[in-house]
């Protein structure tokens, strides 16, 4: 999947929905291997226009995400009206997982709304094994971050996007993590 942040000043451009569209065309794209990532902060701004741009690249046949969910700008009740696909987990909730009970109680809410709202959720900036292993273990199973891959030139990039598996030689160790992963605590007991 490719994927591409978009400003929200590009959204709402005019033309900007069918400059998608013919370059889609023009390199013979299949719109779905295509997510745009428009943050927060871009889908609140003008809810109407967002709306209808949205809806528009959605026939065009990309994925929409909202990049940088949980930093405070989103309305949920957009949530249900705006046609997107997928959440992007603020890296800000990511960095500590596995030490802060706060940012996993921020994670497992954000999973809970994806799942709620039948959306994909993508963590950013993962970049320790116990951060995986909790995103893991709470259904998260799509991220980006330095533990999966610095930055590669493309011949290296082009070798990693054609493979169907990626490796994550932290999990041989996920026993041992596990054991210092944070775990909600059940009160009831």
């Amino acid at each position: 999947m490719l994927r591409i942040n978009v400003s929200p000043t590009q959204l709402v451009s005019r033309g900007f929905v069918r400059s998608v569209a013919e370059t889609l065309e023009e390199f013979g794209i299949d719109g779905s291997s295509v997510c745009l990532e428009i943050t927060e902060r871009g889908v609140v701004s003008d809810i109407d226009i967002t709306r209808r741009a949205l809806e528009e690249l959605k026939e065009s046949g990309v994925q929409i995400a909202i990049d940088d969910f949980g930093t405070g700008y989103a309305v949920l009740s957009h949530l249900k009206s705006l046609p997107v696909d997928a959440l992007k987990i603020d890296a800000s909730f990511v960095r500590d997982l596995g030490n802060s009970p706060d940012d996993l109680a921020i994670v497992r809410s954000i999973i809970g709304l994806a799942e709620a709202f039948d959306l994909q959720v993508v963590a950013e900036g993962v970049e320790t094994p116990a951060a995986a292993l909790t995103l893991m273990r709470h259904g998260c199973r799509r991220a980006q971050g330095y533990l999966l891959s610095r930055p590669l030139p493309s011949n290296a990039a082009e070798s990693l996007l054609s493979t169907t598996t990626m490796p994550m030689p932290f999990l041989a160790d996920s026993a041992a993590l596990s054991a210092k992963v944070i775990e909600p605590v059940d009160d009831d007991s």
